[in-house]
């Protein structure tokens, strides 16, 4: 088969697929441990508040000689691990910030908070650098119990809203200018449903593609990977070469026009040829991106209320805490569904 007739057979398949003519086979549906599921909801709250003052405490103590004491005169500063902690029982419950107050007064001990503070204190956290240095850093350790098995991850945008009348879904299939929203790109994984990278965009209108690099740039600690699906919003030469150097395939959906013209990138070439070679086994490997995207459900399910920090810098901590609980949440979960247990210090009797 020449290159014409190469191309020719990549447009008809690009074709068939996305008027949805393709005979495409779907994977069996995965099993799911209903009693494991049960015991994991009634658990979930314990769980997580546990998991909140171990995570934050091991993350205190990698950064042990980054978050220096600050002396000087008048009171001295509320602890990053207390606030730290703070605004992650804010998130996962999804309180304004006199309740959250109250919730902390609620699980001192729980959490094991140093001392008491008010809601005032709450809300100037969202722009402390220790408490975001904690947060990147537990944010990287809820991952290490996934890295070596997680095997595909899918990347994906999303606007989180800012006001409750805003839908980012209906907004952007209707045509509507979505200022009402923070721009939010992630990489999360097929089988887990872990965040290996959560960035708030700069630019709420910008163009997602160009944040591939960066996600892939956070998921390098995945030993395992085999496969990273995008739509076709990724579809790029740079973007292909950015997944390989993680040693695993790209599967970003082609558009009509797309053609083999390699320009420096041998993995956008191999993937079109993967495309045309065993298109059932390719749809199969992007398909998984649908699965992924069950995490993303999960995601604003559970933080179905819009941001309410008005400040931006502080609105994208809040937004990155939900990620933080997300994960930690998952974290919950997979030691009852597949005997996953967090790297850090957690005991807790079956």
């Amino acid at each position: 088969m020449n290159r014409g007739q190469k191309s020719k057979l990549l447009q008809a398949l690009i074709g068939q697929v996305r008027k949805r003519e393709y005979p495409y086979e779907p994977k069996e549906k995965e099993r799911i441990d209903w009693g494991a599921y049960d015991r994991a909801q009634v658990r979930e709250m314990n769980d997580m508040l546990l998991l909140i003052r171990d995570s934050v405490e091991e993350a205190s103590h990698r950064l042990e000689d980054a978050l220096k004491k600050r002396k000087g005169p008048g009171r001295p500063p509320t602890p990053p691990t207390d606030l730290a902690k703070a605004l992650l029982v804010q998130q996962y419950f999804g309180v304004a910030n006199r309740k959250a107050e109250g919730l902390l007064l609620l699980f001192k001990e729980k959490l094991g908070l140093s001392r008491k503070f008010s809601y005032k204190t709450i809300e100037r956290a969202y722009e402390n650098p220790d408490v975001r240095n904690l947060l990147d850093t537990l944010f990287s350790l809820t991952q290490d119990a996934v890295r070596d098995v997680e095997k595909e991850l899918a990347v994906d945008g999303t606007g989180l809203p800012r006001s409750m009348k805003s839908n980012y879904e209906s907004d952007k299939k209707g045509g509507k200018r979505t200022r009402g929203y923070e721009k939010v790109v992630t990489a999360i994984g097929r089988k887990y449903k872990l965040f290996s990278s959560f960035r708030v965009m700069e630019n709420p209108h910008g163009n997602e593609s160009p944040m591939l690099p960066a996600l892939m740039e956070d998921s390098k600690g995945y030993t395992s990977l085999e496969v990273v699906s995008g739509d076709a919003g990724f579809l790029s030469r740079e973007n292909c070469t950015a997944i390989e150097t993680l040693g695993a395939v790209p599967r970003l959906f082609p558009k009509r026009g797309t053609t083999f013209r390699r320009k420096g990138s041998d993995a956008w070439v191999h993937m079109l040829h993967s495309f045309i070679q065993d298109t059932q086994g390719w749809l199969r490997e992007y398909h998984s991106r649908s699965i992924a995207e069950g995490g993303y459900s999960t995601f604003k399910r559970a933080f179905p209320l819009p941001l309410r920090r008005r400040l931006r810098w502080r609105r994208n901590t809040e937004a990155f805490t939900r990620a933080c609980c997300h994960n930690l949440k998952r974290l919950c979960y997979l030691r009852y569904l597949f005997g996953i247990e967090p790297t850090f210090s957690f005991q807790l009797g079956r």
